[in-house]
């Protein structure tokens, strides 16, 4: 039972009275889940004394002792590692029991290796999905046994009518959504998405039933084009800027 929060997700309040709630009546115990939090790039620009807060505040909102993983939401320039290394330290205070990366490239990796951390991440959270596939870079995370962590791995339901996506589906008897998830899990990666929909949730979780071939992934890895990475490539340095 995996939980993916931010603070600018804006939703860790509510997020923290259901799990009050649950826990409190004994429908699972807080080591069942894992519960991620990241830090913002505001706080991160504003130094270790933020990124504590954050990670603080975080704790306290969700109502869940510790987290499981916190993350450097975004690899802000100059900034990023010393964000990083005051985790480091939330570890050893028992705040946080593993550190993560997310929308990191390489080069922010190889930054951080540099810089002397203690703990290396476990996990590098981006976009990945039949539409945003870019192996090289999760074949240098995987490499390095860093697990790939896919988000928007539907891709806001942008390709869902995508021909190959529908055509592998009908194949199948599955959603495009199903679909979509069931590449991921075939990848080996840790997928995440996002519904406001209970029987979408429970659609999304019925994929472990089936599986696709070598040619169903071949097809679905073949969708994501050189335009599509420059695009997201440009779009991921233009957020390093914006707050």
């Amino acid at each position: 039972r995996h939980f993916d929060c931010a603070t600018s997700y804006e939703n860790e309040k509510e997020f923290g009275m259901g799990l009050k709630s649950v826990l409190e009546q004994g429908e699972v115990k807080r080591s069942d889940l894992t519960i991620v939090s990241k830090v913002w790039k505001d706080a991160v620009r504003n130094g270790r004394d933020a990124v504590r807060c954050s990670i603080e505040t975080s704790i306290q909102d969700l109502k869940c002792e510790y987290l499981d993983v916190a993350m450097v939401h975004w690899p802000v320039p100059d900034y990023h590692i010393e964000a990083y290394k005051e985790l480091e330290v939330m570890v050893e205070e028992g705040k946080i029991s593993s550190i993560g990366m997310s929308n990191c490239q390489p080069n922010d990796y190889e930054d951080l290796i540099a810089s002397g951390i203690k703990i290396k991440p476990i996990v590098n959270q981006m976009q990945v999905s039949p539409v945003m596939y870019r192996p090289q870079i999760i074949d240098y995370f995987t490499s390095r046994n860093i697990i790939i962590e896919a988000h928007k791995s539907l891709h806001r339901g942008g390709c869902l009518d995508d021909a190959v996506i529908t055509n592998v589906a009908n194949k199948h008897s599955k959603s495009p959504a199903q679909i979509m998830i069931r590449w991921g899990v075939q990848k080996g990666f840790v997928v995440i998405c996002k519904t406001s929909s209970t029987s979408r949730m429970v659609e999304n979780r019925n994929v472990l039933d089936f599986c696709l071939d070598d040619d169903d992934m071949e097809q679905l890895d073949s969708l994501t084009t050189e335009e599509d990475i420059l695009i997201r490539h440009e779009h991921e340095k233009a957020s390093l800027g914006m707050y």
